[in-house]
């Protein structure tokens, strides 16, 4: 579905509105998305976004970090591997990826947020929510990064002093980079994108799958500590 047809997503207007509760802004942001799905050409969908429909079963079934979710049809409720209900961001994201994704091939050209068309606007949260905790997390511990990352399907990238790549959807590999101090320059670290990630997702989505991510990633290092 080409992402001229999308309708505005519901969560801009929390910057607009702050009096708006998070609870009414998704509540909208499935509705919306469950009313276009409800009329999109599902054999279409999938092909682009790399989900499987099971006629039989009456879903669509696609990966998220490596694990199965199930969108049940016609209601488009979301279950994680588990048969649990997907929490309410990861119904919202998985729902918007079905929407927008344009099945474009990938490039394999990463791409840092600010190379995202106005992704400007939205760095300083995006790092706040992805970057720097990832920092937080890994910094002089980088080769953990890997081991969590495995856990999930990454595998070590090519890039900084330690990097992972991970498909964190069907159509939407993401690198997650780190690069040590010295005495000269401080730790740093980035979360990048194929180039294609403007066709699959929308830029408020981009923020939070990158948020969902990196907290995988440090739940995991958590809990194996």
């Amino acid at each position: 579905m080409p992402r001229d047809n999308l309708q505005g997503n519901p969560l801009e207007k929390l910057r607009d509105n702050p009096r708006d509760s998070w609870q009414e802004a998704w509540a909208t942001a499935i509705e919306l998305a469950v009313g276009e799905l409800g009329q999109a050409d599902l054999e279409e969908r999938c092909a682009c976004s790399g989900a499987v429909w099971q006629r039989e079963k009456g879903v669509l079934e696609l990966s998220f970090l490596n694990r199965a979710y199930r969108v049940h049809l016609p209601e488009f409720s979301v279950t994680s591997e588990t048969g649990e209900e997907a929490p309410i961001r990861e119904k919202i994201l998985l729902l918007h990826y079905l929407q927008s994704a344009s099945g474009t091939p990938l490039t394999g050209e990463w791409i840092a947020f600010t190379q995202v068309p106005t992704g400007e606007l939205y760095l300083g949260n995006f790092r706040a929510r992805s970057v720097d905790r990832l920092m937080r997390s890994f910094d002089g511990r980088e080769t953990e990064l890997v081991e969590m990352a495995a856990a999930f399907g990454g595998s070590a990238g090519e890039y900084g002093d330690v990097s992972v790549k991970l498909r964190a959807l069907p159509q939407v590999p993401m690198l997650l980079v780190l690069w040590r101090g010295d005495e000269e320059f401080p730790s740093s670290g980035d979360v990048l994108f194929d180039a294609t990630v403007v066709d699959y997702l929308p830029m408020e989505d981009m923020v939070v799958l990158a948020e969902m991510v990196v907290s995988q990633l440090c739940n995991k290092k958590g809990s194996a500590s």
